[in-house]
């Protein structure tokens, strides 16, 4: 059944997030592009999303503590070693 509450609150999110674009990384750019366009209709919402949401803002405000600046600052990237047996042939 369809919540209206549920998708206000959503929509809500999605209005407060869109005010801010430019402090989003590239990730969460591209998920708030992809559940603005999913939630363009009245859906029932998937919780998930909105935990996504309210995840995205609350990285902005930790952001704000950090001198980093998602449009020239690269996301972290984590190289680890690879094992099995390709490599063990090297």
């Amino acid at each position: 059944m369809f919540n209206l509450t549920d998708y206000t609150e959503l929509k809500r999110l999605l209005t407060e997030l869109a005010a801010v674009e430019d402090a989003l990384m590239a990730n969460e750019l591209e998920m708030l592009h992809s559940l603005r366009d999913k939630y363009a209709e009245p859906i029932t919402v998937d919780p998930f999303d909105t935990t996504a949401l309210n995840v995205m803002l609350r990285n902005i405000e930790v952001r704000k503590g950090y001198k980093f600046d998602p449009k020239k600052d690269a996301g972290r990237v984590i190289d680890l070693p690879r094992g099995g047996k390709a490599d063990a042939e090297d």
